[in-house]
């Protein structure tokens, strides 16, 4: 059922994992000293977020990793370099207005999704979808939750008025406007924070912007692949002999350094971005980092599975 590691391989597991426990625990540390420091500000929170996210997906893949689970780490690999993604364009420029877009449309995305909960005559709605659920149609939520909803929406729709939003609000129906249907004079739909104000219409083209365009050619695609059950063939397969191929083994490592890798590059990039943007005791943070990214190296070089 399990695939068998030698003792090298068990070493190697357990050193990469405390490798990136190392990154985590360095890291929210850091987070922490900056938020207790000094107020947090609205325009802060955004990269706060997006930081920790990633500390906590590099602490699952970490964890993953020391029992074996490489292949199932890759749809928290996406995740890990969607939240990069976010970061590094965040902090290239105009980082506050970029931080009330982050904010700003996930208020939108939430208030949506309570709306198609809350009212069931809204195209969309849960209610509407339910009719076409073999198990669950005509199904519907129960009064004292949909008003639970209702008082989320109203909560929601306030903080969209708040006068520090006004640009954001004002772009995101120009934007809206823009992808719409003029002949229907349907608007369209904001996916992503980041197209506002022109800018980069999904991940490709954020990574574009940022010129790292193999992390997209590389590690997600590939990840990508992995998490829509398509590219699921060769690396669950092996070589029985000449002729023949079976399924392999749970925890197959074959693909370690294709997960383990970039894991470790994009932790460490954020690390640092987050060192050069938010943090004033720059040279500790710095010189924590240092030494983890030299243990990456050397690990890197010596002990690959």
């Amino acid at each position: 059922m399990y695939q068998s590691y030698n003792d090298k391989e068990k070493e190697n597991l357990a050193k990469y994992s405390a490798l990136l426990k190392g990154f985590v625990t360095n890291g929210m540390e850091m987070l922490s000293e900056r938020m207790n420091s000094k107020k947090t500000l609205r325009t802060d929170l955004a990269s706060f977020l997006l930081f920790r996210q990633i500390m906590e997906t590099g602490d699952a893949i970490g964890e993953l990793i020391k029992i074996g689970c490489v292949n199932a780490s890759k749809p928290l690999l996406r995740t890990l370099l969607e939240c990069y993604c976010q970061l590094a364009y965040m902090f290239k420029d105009i980082e506050d207005r970029k931080a009330l877009q982050f904010l700003y449309h996930y208020e939108i995305r939430k208030r949506d999704y309570y709306e198609r909960l809350a009212y069931p005559k809204k195209g969309g709605s849960f209610f509407q979808k339910l009719k076409k659920d073999r198990l669950l149609q005509n199904e519907d939520i129960f009064q004292g939750q949909k008003q639970v909803y209702l008082n989320s929406i109203n909560e929601i729709t306030k903080t969209l008025n708040d006068q520090e939003y006004e640009p954001i609000k004002e772009e995101y129906s120009r934007t809206e406007n823009k992808k719409g249907n003029k002949e229907t004079r349907k608007v369209g739909k904001v996916k992503y924070w980041y197209e506002l104000f022109d800018g980069p219409s999904n991940t490709e083209s954020v990574l574009m912007q940022l010129e790292e365009p193999a992390l997209y050619e590389f590690p997600y695609r590939d990840c990508s692949a992995y998490s829509h059950g398509e590219d699921i063939v060769h690396s669950n397969l092996e070589s029985n002999g000449e002729d023949t191929v079976g399924i392999s083994a749970l925890r197959d490592i074959r693909q370690f350094s294709t997960i383990v890798d970039p894991t470790i590059n994009l932790i460490g990039k954020s690390f640092k971005l987050f060192i050069e943007n938010k943090v004033e005791n720059k040279d500790l943070y710095k010189a924590r980092l240092s030494p983890l990214m030299l243990t990456a190296f050397v690990l890197s070089k010596k002990d690959s599975l």
